[in-house]
Formats: C-alpha cells, structure tokens, sequence
C-alpha cells in the first residue's frame, strides 16, 4: 500500500516536472506571450487609469509625526526571563 502511495506520488510528480518544462520551452521560445516591461509600459500608457500628479500624502504632516515619534522617550525592556 505504502509503495502505491510512493508511486503515484513520484508518477505525480514527473507529470508536473514535464508541463512545467514544456510550458518553459513555449515560453522561452516565444510561443508563449512573457509579460515584460515595455509591454507594461504599453498597457499603462494606453490605459485610461487616473494617475494623480499630486501625492496623495501630505509628506510633511508624515515627517513630523515620524519626528514626534522618534523624539519620545522609551521605557526599558522589562527582562523577558523573569
């Protein structure tokens, strides 16, 4: 029983070794589209995605509180041991 279990495991796995190196080879050899980065860059240019050219975040208000918060004082670490 162990033995049958090992080998449609094995059987498994060579089954999903092939498909991936055949899906390997569709792609590297062009067969498959690959998403790269000019074609990013095409779909972004002629998409009709809103991009705000101001930040959203007011990085001021950001700098300050980061500020405040570097500049209180901490307690020390009770001893974790006991």
């Amino acid at each position: 029983m162990l033995g049958t279990l090992f080998f449609l495991l094995a059987a498994l796995v060579v089954v999903g070794g092939l498909l991936f190196r055949g899906r390997l080879r569709r792609t590297v050899d062009g067969r498959d589209p690959m998403t790269d980065d000019p074609l990013l860059r095409e779909i972004l240019a002629e998409s009709d995605a809103d991009i705000p050219e101001d930040p959203p975040l007011d990085e001021d208000a950001i700098r300050e509180a980061e500020d405040d918060f570097w500049s209180e004082s901490w307690d020390q670490a009770e001893d974790w041991r006991g």
